[in-house]
């Protein structure tokens, strides 16, 4: 049998990681932002950033490297709104490519998953929000690489 390996899943190590390294950040617009893989039910949000599998692939018989895509949303009704989705979305960009040469515990998972190499494929773009067409988010995407386990 050819050696074959069980991949973490992507989506949680980097929204595990992702919510950690939000949580021990000063900036103002980083307080209280809610990071998930859905979004609340019926409205747009008001702090959050979904994080979506998009693809990606197997780098070689042990590590994966998903395609994980960041929407970021910041309404508050205020006047610096669109700067502050601006900035968030460059503050999750870096948090996501720091998680190079980082370990990230998931639950159910047998050891920290390493995670050592990020490659950008978008940058922060502004985008319609996909539930109000008449707002904007910012939209990113990241792979990267995660070591599985022999299966």
């Amino acid at each position: 049998m050819y050696p074959v390996a069980l991949f973490p899943d992507g989506e949680l190590v980097a929204l595990t990681w992702l919510r950690a390294a939000l949580a021990a950040r000063p900036e103002p617009y980083a307080a209280g932002v809610t990071v998930a893989t859905k979004l609340p039910p019926a409205t747009s949000p008001g702090r959050h950033v979904r994080l979506r599998r998009l693809g990606g692939g197997q780098l070689h018989v042990v590590a994966d490297s998903p395609r994980i895509q960041a929407q970021v949303w910041f309404s508050t009704g205020g006047a610096a709104d669109e700067k502050s989705r601006n900035d968030l979305a460059q503050l999750v960009w870096a948090l996501l490519r720091g998680i190079r040469g980082q370990s990230v515990t998931i639950p159910g998972w047998p050891a920290p998953v390493a995670c050592y190499r990020v490659a950008t494929f978008s940058g922060p773009i502004p985008v319609p929000d996909p539930v109000d067409a008449s707002r904007t988010i910012s939209q990113l995407a990241v792979e990267i690489a995660m070591r599985g386990r022999a299966l």
